[in-house]
């Protein structure tokens, strides 16, 4: 009785009773920006919810109708909480130690009488905690989804397994990177490109003929009518191919049918959302034990090791000086700084390089499929390429903001934290030459990034003149010399808007977590406004969508489309009254308020870049008492 009296309190202090959790979900919870953040997550929520669909009215609609609505609304919605969770988790985790390191409190946790065990399931489950909090404010809303039928407890109850787990993998792999890297700035901004890169690339390779499984029925319904889409043999390790199957989208196929590929293939595929779960719960529990063993080990800096040992003894001995090759500093070192070193808050870090390796090779790889007749001859060929390129550049618009944004609101409160502003400050660089620089660094160390989008259609540009006499361009000429423009202002205010939340902010987790809610949230509200304007007039829709950042992607890109829905119909013949005429129309349009639109966000930069510098040393000082 005693040795299990001992377990039972071992376990306890473990995980019920363990400080750190215990410390901070009692103070946490009680904090108002966790009051607004459970706030703004269930009114995103309820946006996708009312725009989805009038479930809540019921109008004249049969109830077969209803259910439709009730399925498509319910995929919608489920799709916003995984993509939510998929990016709020990183943010609650990476903190959870980076802070500790950063305020230089992390070695005074170390000399407590805590375990490692305790140390990494405690800063896990406390900070997982608001994550799955936030997830099961939302049940209410899902269950409105069921009451007119076609969504079911079970798809419910799977739908937010697939998000608890992905919040568990995500904050499990974000506490490892926190135990094994040091640097709140360096964490976040890394891990925000891998969860991006990872869902978008497996998503687009799932989704794609390579990606579909052979065995899986031929989905029904929605999806049939779009495409004849299959379940992609990627499902059971990607939480989006599992949700199109828990929505229904895709179908699974049965036991017997995939019988031959052995176990545990044949049911990771049968059941490929529940073995999602499983093996994101396997992985999780896999960088738990990794990071109990980098708990203390990170701190034995200079003690002798098994390697090191091995390396002294075959590896030549230098004089203990570190050469390097001298760098050339710019006119303003501040700039230089953020956009050149490792020390800044992106630095020239590898996941950088593959975003411009990957998105060059997919520019190439749908160039040559488009030219070897693979999308389809003439003009049907041509539109299908636009409608794979425009998505790229979408996404690629979307890393580079959420790159810019999280960066810049680490830049202060990196200095904050350290305790360096003072240092900072004790120079003779003034607040204007500190926040220029930055903002200048910030820019140009995205210009790589932007010069991906603009290469890939400065390509697709070229092969047009050279194939003129197909008669059918993928792209215009002019949008080679405009999308860089229009994403240089974008990326402009993005940085200038993250740079502010790193200003007013003092922890870098809160500057990026409403940074990030700013830049997002206006977005999806322009984007929503242009989805409003695009089928007005001609004029009116290339005035308009230039200042939508989603939609000024795709005028540029595809004219001829956004030309369509803006045209009217004609009504005695069915048809589109889309001519050459409105296409040049709207080009010319789209073209000048582009110019427009990116001078108006440059102004609204150069504008909080103004009040920036007046408030800044107010601001900093306010802070430092």
């Amino acid at each position: 009785m005693g040795i299990l009296r001992d377990i039972g309190t071992w376990l306890w202090r473990l995980l019920p009773g363990n400080p750190i959790l215990v410390r901070v979900v009692s103070t946490g919870s009680k904090r108002t920006r966790h009051l607004w953040a459970r706030l703004i997550y269930l009114a995103v929520l309820m946006v996708v919810f009312l725009a989805a669909g009038r479930l809540l009215i019921g109008g004249g609609e049969s109830l077969a109708d209803l259910a439709k609505q009730a399925t498509r609304t319910f995929m919608y919605v489920s799709l916003v909480q995984l993509f939510l969770m998929s990016f709020v988790a990183p943010v609650f985790c990476a903190g959870a130690i980076t802070q500790e390191k950063d305020a230089n409190t992390y070695h005074i946790l170390l000399t407590t009488p805590l375990s490692n065990a305790q140390i990494v399931l405690g800063s896990l489950l406390s900070r997982l905690y608001f994550v799955w909090v936030l997830l099961l404010a939302g049940l209410p809303i899902f269950c409105v989804t069921m009451i007119h039928g076609g969504v079911t407890t079970t798809e419910v109850f799977e739908s937010f397994g697939l998000a608890a787990c992905t919040g568990l993998v995500t904050g499990s792999i974000a506490i490892m990177i926190s135990f094994t890297k040091v640097g709140t700035r360096r964490t976040i901004f890394s891990f925000f490109i891998g969860v991006a890169v990872y869902l978008l690339g497996v998503a687009g390779i799932g989704l794609s003929s390579f990606g579909q499984l052979p065995e899986a029925p031929v989905a029904t319904g929605m999806a049939q009518s779009q495409s004849a889409l299959r379940m992609s043999w990627l499902a059971p390790v990607h939480p989006l191919l599992a949700l199109l199957v828990v929505t229904g989208q895709t179908n699974a196929p049965l036991p017997s049918d995939v019988h031959h590929y052995g176990w545990p293939a044949r049911w990771l595929l049968a059941y490929p959302q529940y073995g999602y779960m499983v093996l994101t719960t396997l992985a999780s529990g896999l960088m738990v034990l990794l990071s109990l063993i980098w708990v203390r080990r990170g701190t034995k800096e200079g003690e002798a090791t098994i390697l090191s040992r091995v390396l002294d003894r075959f590896v030549p001995q230098t004089d203990g000086r570190r050469r390097h090759k001298a760098r050339r500093v710019w006119r303003n070192p501040i700039a230089w700084r953020e956009a050149a070193t490792r020390a800044s808050a992106g630095g020239r870090s590898l996941l950088r390089l593959l975003f411009i390796l990957a998105g060059f090779v997919f520019g190439v790889i749908l160039l040559v499929m488009h030219h070897s007749g693979s999308m389809g001859p003439g003009a049907v060929g041509a539109a299908l390429t636009r409608a794979w390129l425009v998505p790229l550049v979408w996404i690629e618009l979307a890393v580079i903001l959420l790159v810019v944004t999280n960066t810049a609101a680490t830049t202060l409160t990196r200095e904050k934290e350290t305790q360096t502003i003072e240092l900072l400050l004790s120079t003779p660089l003034t607040s204007r030459y500190i926040i220029a620089g930055m903002l200048q660094g910030l820019v140009r160390l995205v210009v790589p990034l932007i010069a991906v989008p603009t290469l890939t259609v400065a390509l697709f540009a070229g092969a047009d003149l050279l194939h003129r006499a197909q008669g059918n361009p993928v792209v215009t000429v002019e949008a080679v010399f405009m999308i860089p423009v229009v994403m240089t202002a974008f990326t402009a205010l993005a940085a200038i808007v993250g740079l502010h939340f790193s200003l007013l902010s003092r922890k870098t987790v809160q500057a990026v977590m409403i940074s990030t809610a700013v830049v997002m949230g206006g977005a999806g509200l322009l984007t929503a406004c242009g989805w409003a304007m695009r089928g007005t007039n001609v004029h009116v829709a290339g005035a308009v969508l230039p200042f939508t950042p989603v939609w000024s992607v795709q005028a540029l890109l595809d004219p001829w489309e956004a030309a369509e829905r803006a045209s009217p119909v004609n009504w005695s013949t069915g048809s589109s009254g889309v001519s050459p005429r409105s296409v040049v129309a709207f080009r010319v349009t789209r073209t000048l308020f582009s110019l427009i639109a990116a001078t108006v966000y440059l102004a609204i930069t150069y504008a909080l870049y103004s009040s920036m510098v007046r408030g800044f040393d107010m601001t900093v000082r306010r802070q430092s008492t």
